[in-house]
């Protein structure tokens, strides 16, 4: 059952559909146009019609009463029909005046309405006294100009509209007068069939409205396409070509030479496939043309002369002739842009676009060649992989393009030595290989290297300033079948960094124990990972003694690795995996924490010293370490002494003494470890105010056999105590030292005579006697002194 919401939702439709169609305002006038012109292809021919039914009403009810009123009828639509006439001739002589269209569909929506009132009258004027045949042709022929004037006025819906109603509304009227239940089902089809034909012209109109912007946006596009088509001739890298059955030219581009000679090469007459290298493509294109195939993108490289350096791209298809083949059809498109942007693209992805060696991807692939070649009698073949030593400092101080230019110089001189068999690659920024084969005479390798890395060596000349960049170097021998490539190279990178523990400018050539020992150092790698969750790592204390009171002031943390299989292993062996890897961050974040904890549990007047790398000093979390352990433990931050080298400040001299003067304001003591080894720790002195300095135990065990170690020591000593510092010597093992120290005003000890590092629970009585309350006593005397210190070395 037809609900009322339904209802509302079916009359919203139907309203939508009875709307207008939205026709674009630029489009408005030509559309209105288009009206015209549909009205004035029919105009006649309906008013031609109307007057032949005028003529059959006036005959039909010419012996009837209503004979005067329909003369009249007769005549004022005779007169109607005259007048339109003559208004449509006027109007086809202002056709072409602007605003002609819209005051057209105004004067016919005037003219519907008129011969919609005449035609209308008819059934009113004679529905009391005509009988029921005229009455029924009169309705038919009304009924039938309603439907005409509908069709002819369809594409201008408000003038159809203006036509329909007023006889709808006399049929209506007509029935309802004459009465009988004939009329009245008269009336009610009449109803209907009006509404029928207005929704009818709704509708044809919204067709014909929506064929004239498709036409319209067709024409549009056409008027594009035409444009592109004529630029496209004018200036396109693209054109026409067609061959005969004997694939000679026959049509070629007729615009004559262009800039680059790209279509000149064509010429009437000569063999399509001369005009193009011989290869692969050319093959391709021969094979097709001959099978009567099409083909497409098929690129080939011009052969003509003045064209050399020219590509083109062929497409084409076989053309008939009442099924004979005459000939081929087809464009060509200059690539000549795009193949050598591809061909620079392909280079740039093989090859080093600074030295124009190939790159590693590249490498590998020429590698695998070159290594399954045929090796000449008498010969061996090896791989050399190298660095610059300090091409870093370099890159760093002079810049990027003297770091260039000497690239360019070293590639030159590995070239010079590399004969047609070698192969020279750039791997990374300054790393170089070399595939070399050479006779195998006796040493002949060998020396082989020794010339090429003196050569290497010898100083270069950038910009008129002499640089000397060292090579590191590394030689690998193919001397095992099974040896790939892949493992080639990285033997030859292990012997590389081999050869720098023996110095810069050195080469080593590769064994099998630099392998063992890159194992060996990938598992450290992982065990020591795995050893900071696991909990393998702990701090053992080496004691600080004051040589003015005798007893420990202090402690220096050093971590310790009990590994599960292999035991003990020393920090000299895991402490420069963690910095390379960067563990040394996390390591030192958990020395930090395990340290102040246990500083906590020492009496007030002990501090723990702990040692900070460069990585840590960088690291963005070392502050809020620090101040988490601090607050933790509620540790006085004077307690805690962070132990740096040289090193640390540098990296970054700036930042380096940024963080420091941050880490001393916050009331933590900063000391100057191995004071003396490096080349500037005087220059570092005057930067930054250390609270101590620690004297290398290089000069300590020199004390009793050097008098140079003796005298830096004693001059280390002097200048402390004139810049207010205190000073711990490092690696004190004899009494001799130790005496020797003291007397020069050395302010603490630390080594094995006074005490090996140890877990802190093992050095408990020093502790205690650190934390006895006593008066402060005098120097003591030599006797005096080393009583006590043979007691605690024992």
């Amino acid at each position: 059952m037809l609900t009322a919401f339904d209802f509302q939702i079916h009359f919203d439709k139907l309203v939508k559909f009875l709307k207008p169609v939205p026709v674009p305002p630029k489009l408005q006038p030509g559309l209105e146009i288009k009206q015209v012109n549909s009205i004035n292809h029919l105009i006649m021919v309906m008013l031609l019609v109307g007057l032949l039914n005028t003529a059959i009403i006036l005959v039909q009810l010419g012996p009837h009463g209503e004979s005067p009123m329909a003369a009249l009828w007769g005549l004022g639509l005779t007169l109607l029909n005259g007048i339109t006439f003559l208004q449509h001739l006027r109007g086809m002589k202002y056709r072409h005046t602007d605003g002609f269209a819209a005051r057209k569909l105004h004067a016919v929506a005037k003219s519907a309405t008129v011969h919609g009132l005449f035609w209308g009258a008819l059934p009113l004027m004679i529905a009391l006294n005509a009988s029921d045949t005229e009455f029924m042709a009169c309705i038919t022929i009304t009924a039938g100009m309603m439907f005409g004037g509908t069709f002819l006025l369809s594409r201008v819906p408000q003038a159809a509209i203006c036509f329909i109603v007023p006889i709808g509304i006399g049929l209506l009227s007509a029935s309802l007068l004459r009465g009988g239940l004939t009329s009245h089902l008269i009336g009610v089809l009449s109803a209907v069939y009006i509404f029928v034909l207005i929704y009818s012209v709704r509708w044809a109109h919204r067709q014909f409205v929506q064929q004239y912007l498709s036409e319209a946006a067709l024409s549009e596009q056409s008027q594009v396409i035409s444009l592109l088509l004529r630029d496209f001739g004018e200036t396109s890298s693209d054109w026409l070509w067609q061959t005969g059955s004997d694939f000679r030219l026959e049509s070629v581009p007729c615009n004559g030479r262009d800039a680059d000679n790209s279509k000149s090469f064509m010429s009437v007459g000569r063999n399509f496939f001369s005009l193009f290298q011989s290869g692969e493509s050319r093959r391709k294109l021969e094979q097709a043309m001959q099978a009567c195939e099409p083909f497409q993108d098929i690129v080939l490289q011009v052969r003509v002369s003045g064209c050399d350096n020219c590509w083109v791209s062929l497409t084409g298809k076989p053309i008939y002739e009442d099924d004979r083949f005459i000939g081929f059809r087809g464009v060509a498109s200059n690539v000549t842009q795009a193949k050598q942007a591809e061909d620079r693209i392909e280079r740039l992805a093989h090859y080093d676009d600074l030295t124009g060696l190939p790159n590693r991807a590249h490498l590998l692939d020429l590698l695998e060649g070159w290594a399954s070649a045929p090796l000449e009698i008498a010969s061996v073949r090896a791989l050399i992989c190298l660095d610059l030593d300090t091409f870093k400092v370099i890159n760093d101080t002079l810049g990027h393009q003297a770091a260039d230019q000497l690239l360019r110089q070293v590639t030159n001189r590995l070239t010079e030595h590399a004969t047609a068999n070698d192969l020279v690659a750039r791997i990374a920024s300054d790393g170089f290989v070399m595939a070399i084969e050479r006779p195998a005479c006796e040493n002949g390798l060998e020396s082989f290297m020794d010339t090429l890395s003196a050569y290497l060596n010898e100083p270069y000349s950038v910009w008129g300033a002499t640089i000397v960049s060292t090579a590191s170097i590394g030689l690998r021998k193919f001397d095992d079948r099974n040896l790939d490539a892949q493992m080639a190279l990285k033997h030859a990178d292990l012997a590389m960094h081999a050869s720098r523990s023996k110095g810069k400018g050195q080469w080593a050539m590769f064994s099998p124990e630099m392998a063992n020992k890159a194992e060996a150092r990938l598992r450290g790698e992982s065990d020591l990972r795995e050893a900071i969750a696991r909990g393998e790592l702990f701090l053992v204390y080496q004691p600080q003694l004051s040589t003015e009171t005798q007893k420990v002031v202090g402690f220096e943390a050093l971590v310790r690795w009990n590994h599960p299989k292999l035991g003990m292993i020393p920090p000299s062996e895991f402490v420069p995996i963690a910095e390379e890897n960067g563990l040394i961050v996390s390591i030192g974040e958990w020395i930090i924490r395990s340290a102040a904890a246990q500083a906590a549990r020492l009496p007030s007047n002990i501090r723990i010293a702990i040692n900070i790398s460069p990585l840590q000093m960088n690291a963005t979390s070392l502050v809020s370490t620090i101040v988490h352990a601090l607050a933790a433990n509620r540790l006085d931050p004077s307690r805690i002494e962070l132990e740096i080298t040289e090193s640390v400040l540098m990296a970054d001299t700036g930042f380096a003494l940024e963080r420091l003067h941050q880490l001393r304001d916050m009331g933590l003591r900063i000391s100057l470890d191995d004071f003396g080894t490096g080349y500037s720790s005087l220059s570092y002195l005057r930067m930054f105010p250390f609270h101590k300095i620690k004297i290398d135990q290089s000069f300590v065990r020199g004390i009793e056999t050097d008098a140079e170690s003796r005298a830096i020591t004693q001059a280390t000593l002097t200048l402390a105590k004139l810049l207010g510092l205190r000073c711990t010597a490092e690696g004190v093992e004899t009494l001799y030292q130790a005496d020797f120290l003291r007397q020069h005003g050395c302010d603490e000890l630390q080594g094995y005579l006074v005490g090996r590092p140890q877990p802190m629970d093992a050095m408990r009585h020093l502790i205690d006697a650190a934390s006895e309350d006593s008066e402060t006593q005098a120097a003591p005397q030599e006797n005096e002194y080393i009583a006590p210190r043979a007691a605690m070395a024992n």
